[in-house]
């Protein structure tokens, strides 16, 4: 009694073609359904990551804005000679209105805008 085993010369390419053949042939419906979960998941992925892109340029625009308006202190061309002219520079620096003052209100001044 002897019991003969045939092997099968199948080789890994042919196993994916048969596979592929099974697939197509029998389960039709589920190949649709699995593209159009892999195509949502896709669209979601792009719309998140289009958001967070967008979310930090807008971030990045705002930081900048506020780096804009921060106060960077008196240009200074050359050295100062007196205080009076110190004060005048700061004073004009922040935009403050120093015609008729005299020192001690323009110091007042620029200490009150910059606290």
């Amino acid at each position: 009694m002897s019991i003969t085993i045939y092997a099968l010369d199948i080789a890994g390419s042919e196993w994916f073609i048969i596979i592929l053949t099974i697939i197509i042939v029998f389960v039709p419906s589920k190949i649709t359904g699995i593209s159009k979960t892999i195509g949502r998941f896709i669209g979601e992925y792009e719309k998140t990551k289009n958001s967070l892109i967008n979310e930090k340029n807008n971030l990045l625009q705002q930081q900048k804005s506020i780096d804009d308006q921060a106060y960077k202190g008196p240009y200074v061309q050359r050295p100062v000679s007196s205080d009076r002219e110190k004060l005048e520079m700061i004073a004009k620096s922040l935009n403050l209105d120093i015609e008729n003052k005299s020192d001690d209100e323009i110091r007042n001044l620029i200490s009150s805008n910059l606290k």
